[in-house]
């Protein structure tokens, strides 16, 4: 074998040491003892692999909680998903109701619903896209009704759930996580602990269009709004949770989202990572953890 060592330099000092190993043309003919441990060196590595992936998947994958239909008719002309804790063996950690994004509570919610309520939280997912299609166009009157509406099913949902006396954390993906920091400000719920932000862009509005879904811009028009001054005006003592991937587009906007929250909000950046959050396999280890941060006193 040949070894050559390349030096990195900044500044005039060396700071990195690069060894290329370049095989000779005898060390290509190998024996039948090199055959054989060769064979003996793969058959270890397969199974180093097989164990890392079982240990992997013990680590990330929760308990899933039976479906759940609300026996309050009240609540059956909300659309809203019902994730019961999936420990009844010890009291839910918090009522986490997590708002959907521009295409609804979809599969990726859904999924993230589960692990969480697999961790000891009660889920209950908002298709918010649903039910802005009954609000009045007018802006005021649009928000006047969302709010009123809002929080209506969460004290309905928590009595449901018997979650009335536990934390309660709003969340939200992209839309969602907008809309769920208008509702923390405009709609609170009692014993309002946390606010979690999945992929939120600058700005939000209380309806559902085809450029949100195109995910190109925030929207600016006159009755959208800041999520920023949002966070800014939340009540104190709510932890804010912002839970990124780094190819986001919109991760750009983290810099105001942050300086808005102060020292009462914090970042979870998820590797690779896209604005869509689609691999909860990936993404759900972080909301897991960025969930309980928002619990900590």
């Amino acid at each position: 074998m040949v070894k050559h060592r390349y030096y990195g330099r900044r500044s005039g000092k060396r700071n990195a040491t690069l060894v290329v190993t370049v095989p000779s043309p005898i060390s290509n003919c190998k024996t039948a003892p090199d055959l054989r441990r060769s064979r003996v060196r793969s058959v270890a590595s397969a199974l180093c692999a097989v164990l890392t992936i079982a240990a992997f998947s013990n680590a990330c994958f929760r308990p899933v909680p039976a479906p759940y239909t609300p026996r309050d008719p009240a609540l059956a002309g909300f659309p809203l998903f019902f994730y019961p804790s999936a420990t009844p063996a010890t009291p839910a950690k918090a009522f986490v109701f997590f708002v959907g994004n521009d295409i609804g509570f979809w599969g990726a919610h859904q999924d993230l619903a589960k692990r969480l309520a697999g961790a000891g939280y009660h889920v209950v997912g908002f298709d918010t896209k649903r039910f802005f299609s009954r609000l009045p166009a007018d802006t005021a009157a649009r928000a006047r009704m969302f709010a009123d509406s809002v929080a209506v099913m969460i004290a309905l949902a928590r009595r449901e759930l018997n979650a009335d006396t536990i934390p309660v954390v709003l969340g939200g993906h992209s839309l969602g996580a907008e809309v769920a920091g208008w509702i923390a400000v405009h709609a609170p719920p009692p014993r309002l602990a946390g606010l979690l932000l999945i992929s939120s862009r600058g700005r939000g509005h209380l309806q559902a269009t085809l450029s949100d879904i195109a995910n190109r811009t925030a929207p600016s028009e006159p009755g959208s709004f800041s999520v920023a001054d949002n966070i800014a005006a939340l009540s104190a003592g709510v932890r804010v949770a912002l839970v990124r991937g780094t190819d986001d587009r919109f991760r750009a906007a983290d810099a105001d989202l942050l300086k808005a929250g102060a020292g009462r909000i914090d970042k979870w950046s998820v590797p690779w990572g896209g604005h869509s959050m689609s691999n909860i396999l990936l993404a759900g280890p972080f909301v897991e953890r960025a969930v309980a941060w928002t619990l900590e006193r």
